[in-house]
């Protein structure tokens, strides 16, 4: 079944709108010098340029070869797809699995197929037995997949894109994760909005209930190079978490959903230098913990905005803790734990 949409979804297929005007057309190039990062490599043997070598691939599998092959690199490699609009096939090869990688059943899959600027087609099946899904015959400029099934989340905000050198091959499936939910525990919210120096000295928190404690379990600490700064004007710092009884360690899954049980360390440090090639004055790290030797595992948005002056200057952290020992990090509001 396919049907229009009217729905905005530019922002799942931004490697194409890298390339392309409001209008949706390929953008106009008059020389190398106009294109998006395209290699420094001489062209290929009878073409005057790259973009000569570009435009001779005018068909799906010769660009991926290509790229595969080293020829062209990714930016060439997307505006080249680009140039086929709608004519590109999009057909897809996928297979659902859940954190265990155990195939799902019977999961609706909707997806999206770009066909302009805001339009889109959508085009929806369910995965078989063996947890896989086709998507066969659509064109486009790009593909949107959207997952739902009840008793699993989906952690993507906007559809997951099918990858732009994806080359059709049912030995070959796109893979998508779905976490299978085990339900919710009762669990702690807290959040803490306090002020902290800029000296290194080290300010700690009570995890359970986000207040400044001597005795808390997280310490927090920043040091700013030099102490005063002129706002706007980047400077040398950096910030310090440290777990007491315990430890921290990034968040990098997309489902968040049960602590690890080993890999943390005590102490995590994350520097900000003049001279780095991406300086900001805020550190957002995204941080699993576990505290109180181990009675206690969560999760934790941290923001630190550096930059306040004269000292101190801004923490901020959302926290989720299950204080039942357990690594569950499942959470319904409505079982929260109020203290």
């Amino acid at each position: 079944m396919m049907r229009k949409n009217s729905v905005l979804i530019m922002l799942v297929f931004v490697a194409f709108g890298s390339i392309t005007q409001a209008s949706g057309q390929s953008r106009a190039v008059s020389s190398d010098q106009d294109m998006p990062q395209m290699s420094s490599k001489p062209p290929p043997p009878g073409f005057a340029s790259r973009w000569d070598y570009v435009k001779s691939l005018t068909n799906e599998r010769d660009i991926l070869k290509a790229y595969r092959d080293g020829l062209i690199n990714k930016d060439e490699s997307i505006l080249a797809m680009s140039r086929l609009g709608n004519a590109a096939s999009l057909d897809t090869y996928g297979k659902v699995v859940d954190q265990s990688g155990q195939a799902i059943y019977g999961v609706k899959v909707q997806g999206f197929v770009k066909v302009g600027i805001g339009d889109s087609e959508e085009i929806d099946t369910e995965t078989d037995a063996q947890g896989q899904f086709q998507f066969l015959g659509a064109h486009g400029q790009g593909l949107g997949i959207r997952l739902h099934k009840n008793g699993y989340e989906y952690g993507y905000k906007t559809p997951y894109q099918r990858p732009f050198d994806y080359l059709a091959d049912p030995g070959n499936p796109l893979v998508i994760t779905l976490w299978k939910l085990h339900g919710p525990e009762p669990m702690v919210h807290t959040s803490i909005h306090e002020y902290v120096p800029c000296d290194g000295s080290v300010i700690c928190f009570d995890l359970l209930t986000g207040k400044k404690s001597p005795n808390g379990d997280l310490g927090v600490s920043v040091t700013r190079n030099p102490l005063n700064i002129v706002r706007g004007k980047p400077f040398n710092w950096s910030v310090t978490f440290e777990i007491t009884n315990g430890g921290l360690q990034s968040i990098t899954n997309l489902y968040p959903n049960e602590a690890p049980l080993a890999g943390y360390q005590s102490m995590v440090t994350y520097m900000f230098l003049t001279n780095a090639f991406q300086w900001s004055s805020t550190a957002t790290p995204y941080l699993y913990f576990k505290s109180k030797d181990g009675k206690v595992f969560g999760r934790m948005n941290v923001e630190i905005t550096a930059d306040y002056q004269p000292p101190p200057t801004v923490f901020r952290a959302d926290i989720l803790a299950n204080p039942a020992g357990s690594r569950n990090l499942e959470y319904d509001p409505k079982k929260r734990i109020k203290l």
